[in-house]
């Protein structure tokens, strides 16, 4: 940089400027010039010994093996503590952002706490953010029981079960760290909890329990996936069949699409009961219109998670079994039985986190 023409640096003119990577170097070696100590982790330490207590601290923990960072401040606190109680949270993850060192290096992921801006149209504000390689449900548990502690410090219990609801995508690591960090249970319990209340087992009214979702969008988009896959003739029916289980406000409304459909994709032969349940999902369609989400730039995860055993997914089963299939005639130009098996396998058991149920 010194050896460029003082006219040069003061037009910003590029042309006899280093490559972009050369300054990057620069600029890293400059940063690095200001730690307080030459090893990074040490040096985060440092920096947060040097701000422990005060108003503006940011770094919160640094993790050693694995290595790992976490950043929030009172400030964040504070907005989580006021917009959770009314409004959503976001629970997101994250590969893209930093690159990994080598081929063998471990992936670094950035999960962030959000919660929406109270200002329409503002950015989303993010209240706590966790960088590391450990991508395991005891790590991010770990994070977040830490920002809980953390906001229990400031605001006591009454902050224990906050928020009152939370999004985020399929990741089974992510289901489980907020299941159990802000619900108090595992995920299945949290699901058979569920499963008691839209069956009034349990009273709506009494249940106080943060209600844990999955984002519509990457349900969608496993589902994009699932019907290529196993309905590439009638892709779009299958997508329309999943809108319409995504669409349900009740259970019964859910096995009477699920019946349909069962029959329908199922029935090796196609006679009356076939035209008589894909005659009934035409019309549910008609009834609930466009199903509108967002997925660009939305990722998929595999969807071929498992949540393990649980009450709705033997309820479906059931309504699964008494589906009066066509077994003589014509073939079913529909017949499609692997699409219904998949999604009583890796959809349905956890249905009550991405219906409208």
């Amino acid at each position: 940089m010194q050896k460029l023409p003082e006219m040069v640096m003061q037009s910003g003119c590029r042309d006899e400027a280093p490559t972009k990577e050369v300054l990057k170097t620069i600029s890293w070696s400059q940063r690095k010039l200001k730690r307080p100590h030459s090893n990074e982790l040490l040096s985060l330490q440092m920096l947060i010994n040097e701000k422990k207590g005060s108003d503006n601290e940011v770094l919160q923990r640094v993790m050693m093996h694995p290595k790992g960072i976490m950043m929030w401040s009172k400030k964040t606190l504070s907005v989580f503590y006021k917009r959770c109680k009314e409004d959503i949270v976001y629970l997101d993850a994250t590969g893209s952002i930093i690159q990994k060192g080598s081929s063998t290096s471990p992936p670094y992921y950035v999960y962030e706490l959000v919660v929406r801006n109270p200002s329409k149209g503002a950015s989303p504000l993010p209240v706590a953010t966790y960088l590391t390689c450990d991508h395991t449900t005891a790590s991010v548990t770990y994070f977040l029981q830490a920002f809980q502690t953390d906001m229990i410090k400031l605001y006591g219990k009454k902050a224990v079960k906050r928020p009152i609801m939370i999004i985020c995508d399929g990741s089974l690591v992510l289901l489980n760290s907020i299941s159990f960090t802000f619900c108090k249970l595992s995920l299945e319990d949290l699901l058979q909890k569920y499963f008691e209340v839209i069956t009034g087992q349990y009273q709506a009214e009494h249940f106080d329990l943060p209600i844990l979702h999955r984002c519509l969008s990457h349900i969608m988009k496993n589902a994009k996936d699932l019907c290529k896959k196993h309905m590439q003739r009638h892709y779009k029916l299958g997508m329309h069949t999943f809108g319409l289980l995504a669409c349900s406000t009740n259970l019964k409304q859910m096995d009477e699409v699920l019946l349909s459909a069962t029959v329908v994709f199922c029935s090796p032969c196609s006679g009356d009961n076939v035209a008589k349940h894909y005659n009934n999902l035409v019309v549910l369609m008609q009834q609930v219109g466009k199903l509108e989400f967002e997925e660009e730039n939305i990722a998929a995860e595999d969807y071929k998670n498992d949540v393990g055993t649980t009450a709705l997914e033997s309820h479906f089963q059931q309504v699964i079994e008494r589906a009066p299939l066509d077994l003589d005639g014509e073939d079913n130009n529909y017949h499609a039985p692997a699409f219904i098996a998949r999604l009583a396998k890796y959809f349905l058991p956890h249905a009550t986190l991405w219906v409208l149920v």
